[in-house]
């Protein structure tokens, strides 16, 4: 039998649009985050400011003037400035980071928000962002570099201008480096995301598809035995049209007989879904067959398949509509046991209470391959698991599955109502 793991249909799920799962953290969590990041770029643009102020003094920096004091609170101000722009950055990102660029060439404080609005923008991957950000980063930097606006308050000669220069480009490669990683990464798992949404529709699709042909089947067979109760109560309407031999007792039971078979027939009517047979279809007048045709099924798959056959219960008075969908049910695990698990044996246990409920255990042995199959990766539903699930839910029945690890095993349990 298959040794794929559907859902019990003790609880059953319904078909309905399976929701969009995303990898995506909580608000609660983003926020978290978010003020994580800006007390990083605080910290890092803090420290980056104090080791240029020391290293500004060490060069010669006269921290005496009013130029010093008022391009050391400038640094200040703009670096916090940067902190507080940089948490717009995914609203605008271009204009984020241009802006910012601006002011990291004023202010050693605001680097490292200017870093990262640029980061933010490379993982979008337009170049023509990314390069527009850059020149005015490189643009920024000369001028501020040509014109000595730094505490120390000289220009920077022609040769350390282009190293300068340089170092930043190379800064700047790596950030957008990251940004663009970080960015396909996202279109990775988004891309991933999307198809395992897909994958899973599909599957629901197929397992609705399943469903629906097997309602369509049940109402098929329900069809069928309502046109042979229809026509046993024809018969027996003639009989008492045509017979004018019948005594009062032979007429008596013929119209017992009518009358029971027109109130099975309105019931298994109430039970019809709104199909139609399916073409090509014979015998439309024929009954379904029942578990009284048990030995006939088990006897064809023993041909394939050795099953040891334990009925512990009389099933005569157990209703025709019980009876045909227990049949279908056997069947139906016979067939799963000689697809997925041939030549093992298999065991069939019918038990119950009469009017009350009737069991039906099918179970069989796992081949090698199965078991090793079935340890590594959990399974998924099989179509015609779905399609006992359907007959079992349509008569208020209950299935238990067991997938393994040894053995699959199919336990049923079908109302008893008294045979109409």
């Amino acid at each position: 039998m298959t040794a794929t793991t559907p859902t019990p249909a003790t609880t059953p799920t319904p078909s309905a649009t399976p929701s969009k799962k995303t990898f995506e953290p909580t608000r609660a969590r983003r926020v978290w985050l978010e003020v994580a990041v800006v007390v990083s770029v605080f910290l890092a643009g803090l420290v980056l400011f104090v080791v240029n102020f020391g290293l500004s003094v060490d060069s010669g920096a006269d921290d005496t003037t009013l130029r010093f004091a008022g391009l050391f609170f400038l640094d200040i101000l703009l670096g916090l400035l940067a902190v507080g722009l940089v948490t717009l950055r995914r609203l605008a990102p271009l204009t984020i980071g241009i802006l910012l660029a601006v002011i990291a060439a004023a202010s050693s404080f605001a680097v490292p928000a200017a870093l990262l609005a640029l980061v933010s923008l490379a993982t979008r991957r337009r170049t023509r962002d990314i390069a527009i950000a850059i020149v005015v980063w490189l643009v920024s930097g000369a001028a501020a570099a040509l014109l000595g606006i730094d505490l120390i308050g000289l220009p920077l000669t022609p040769v350390d201008l282009v190293l300068t220069l340089v170092i930043v480009a190379l800064l700047l490669s790596v950030a957008v480096t990251i940004g663009v990683s970080i960015g396909s990464r996202r279109a990775l798992v988004a891309s991933l995301q999307e198809r395992a949404i897909l994958v899973e529709e599909e599957q629901r699709l197929r397992e609705d598809a399943a469903r629906d042909h097997e309602r369509a089947r049940i109402a098929r067979e329900k069809h069928d035995s309502l046109a042979h109760r229809l026509s046993l109560t024809a018969m027996h309407a003639s009989a008492l049209r045509y017979r004018d031999d019948l005594d009062a007792a032979e007429r008596a039971s013929v119209v017992e007989n009518v009358h029971d078979n027109a109130r099975a027939s309105l019931g298994e009517l109430r039970d019809i879904l709104a199909v139609v047979r399916a073409p090509g279809s014979t015998d439309p007048d024929h009954p379904q067959p029942t578990l009284d045709d048990l030995e006939a099924l088990i006897a064809t798959a023993t041909t394939a398949t050795p099953v040891d056959t334990r009925v512990a219960v009389d099933t005569a008075t157990l209703h025709p509509t019980v009876s045909r969908h227990a049949y279908r049910i056997v069947q139906e695990c016979l067939t799963n046991a000689r697809r997925h698990a041939p030549g093992m044996p298999v065991t069939l246990t019918i038990d119950g209470v009469v009017d009350d409920r009737i069991f039906l255990t099918v179970r069989n042995p796992l081949p090698a391959d199965t078991r090793t199959r079935t340890h590594a990766q959990p399974p998924t539903p099989g179509f015609g698991l779905i399609g006992i699930d359907e007959r079992v839910r349509s008569v208020h029945g209950t299935l238990d599955l067991t997938p393994g690890p040894d053995e699959f095993r199919v336990e049923v349990s079908l109302p008893w109502p008294i045979s109409a």
